[in-house]
């Protein structure tokens, strides 16, 4: 069996602005300021690691951030909920849903591994009609490793599976340098799209596998993941 793992922003999704919206007014209610959220960058990095960065810079220790994290996240997923729903400019990336759907056919094990906190993943999903394809992942409220975030997902696969499913079984498909390095520091194969905000020749500079402009060349794409 064969685990195929996906970042979800700029791979299989845009929703914009919207999303740094929902979590600035997240955070202004849960910690009294929205922080310097407007100039942080969300690429490649984890919800966990964007709000410990912006809080630590307004005076909050990091045992307080972890303490009123969880609250965070539970303000903001409504908030992206409720704001997404009418959110003009969230699109599919090109090839999705269809490129899902053949590896699905095939046999393929489909899984996440985002920088989104969970609940957020799943209102992304959720908004693209997303959500039956993917029954495990790894997410940015449980660590800000990406090449553990990895290997979550690979353990969740397997247990999933029922079965042993080597590394070499398992393939990554990302938008960003942090997708690639933490895919080769885990030991997975990685298939990088440049889909998202990094061009195609900044991301060949981090040697991954295979890129794409996107997931829109689906038959060929689906060849490569499962040959």
């Amino acid at each position: 069996m064969r685990i195929i793992l996906f970042d979800i922003d700029g791979t299989l999704l845009k929703a914009g602005g919207i999303v740094r919206e929902s979590m600035g007014d997240a955070l202004e209610e849960v910690f009294g300021t929205r922080g310097g959220i407007a100039d942080a960058s969300f690429i490649g990095a984890t919800d966990l690691g964007v709000v410990h960065e912006l809080m630590n810079h307004e005076g909050f220790s990091r045992e307080e951030i972890n303490l009123r994290f969880p609250k965070l996240i539970q303000t903001y997923g409504p908030i992206l909920r409720e704001k997404l729903a009418t959110w003009e400019n969230f699109k599919l990336c090109p090839g999705v849903p269809g490129i899902l759907d053949s590896l699905q056919d095939r046999g393929a094990l489909l899984g996440l591994v985002t920088g989104n906190c969970q609940v957020g993943a799943a209102v992304k999903l959720d908004r693209g009609r997303l959500t039956e394809y993917f029954s495990f992942g790894a997410f940015g409220d449980e660590t800000t490793d990406r090449a553990r975030m990895c290997e979550f997902a690979h353990k969740r696969g397997e247990a999933q599976a029922a079965e042993e499913i080597p590394k070499e079984m398992v393939i990554l498909v990302g938008d960003s340098p942090n997708d690639i390095t933490a895919a080769k520091a885990y030991g997975i194969r990685m298939l990088a799209v440049s889909s998202g905000w990094i061009g195609a020749e900044e991301l060949s500079n981090y040697n991954p596998d295979w890129l794409y402009p996107d997931l829109s060349a689906a038959d060929e794409i689906v060849k490569l993941l499962l040959g």
